[in-house]
């Protein structure tokens, strides 16, 4: 339980989640006894949504000029949006790749599935029936389209976004 708590600790860090999010989060998995009370939960979901697409990864860099310009020569990626926070994302078809100044460098921070009828308050409400503690992040600087950002963790602690299939940062 240790390892999922330092993970909502850092969420509240990196301003992910705010203070009750960050409270409530760690009082719902105590009450689910750790990460093998909710694995158990969470082995038989309800479908919240259809996923269509890996929407993006988000990974960690050191500088994040030199980490786009390294894409963008490598792969012939352009930029598609510069969120408020800092960071560039890189259009991949209809997703992206996106660079950001984070605590874990060299490391997938999270990544996101593109869903069908994406509705943020919704499936964050179907969530929370499932046993799931879903996050809404309604920070304006964290995107430049696509509206809220919802996050979850699964089984493992792999932090999982959901967004509008083809949503670009």
């Amino acid at each position: 339980m240790t390892h999922e708590v330092e993970m909502l600790v850092r969420q509240y860090e990196e301003r992910r989640m705010n203070r009750r999010q960050l409270v409530a989060a760690v009082i719902a998995l105590v009450a689910a006894g750790g990460a093998k009370g909710a694995s158990a939960q969470t082995a038989q979901v309800p479908q919240v949504a259809q996923g269509r697409s890996i929407n993006h990864v988000s990974i960690g860099v050191s500088d994040v000029g030199r980490s786009a310009r390294f894409y963008q020569d490598l792969l012939g990626l352009e930029v598609v949006s510069r969120p408020g926070n800092g960071g560039i994302n890189l259009g991949l078809s209809d997703g992206f790749l996106g660079c950001y100044a984070l605590p874990e460098v060299g490391r997938a921070n999270h990544f996101c599935i593109g869903v069908d009828d994406y509705d943020p308050n919704r499936i964050a409400e179907s969530l929370g029936r499932a046993g799931i503690q879903a996050r809404v992040d309604t920070n304006p600087r964290n995107r430049t389209s696509g509206g809220d950002q919802l996050y979850f963790n699964d089984p493992d602690g792999t932090v999982v976004q959901l967004s509008a299939h083809g949503y670009q940062g």
